[in-house]
């Protein structure tokens, strides 16, 4: 997969953890960062995976 598949879905991931009940629909700023910048959307999923309380 390439850097900005992977960046978008680990960011959606995360983002989903945060708001069970959003819409995919809510959620299509997250491919333009990805597509933009990649590294730092990836930067901010991880960010987002540490800041969750039931993180490991």
């Amino acid at each position: 997969m390439t850097p900005p598949l992977l960046a978008h879905a680990a960011l959606l991931t995360e983002l989903a953890h945060l708001a069970p009940g959003v819409g995919v629909d809510q959620l299509a700023f997250a491919a333009r960062l990805a597509t933009t910048e990649p590294e730092a959307t990836g930067a901010l999923a991880d960010f987002l995976a540490r800041a969750r309380p039931d993180a490991s």
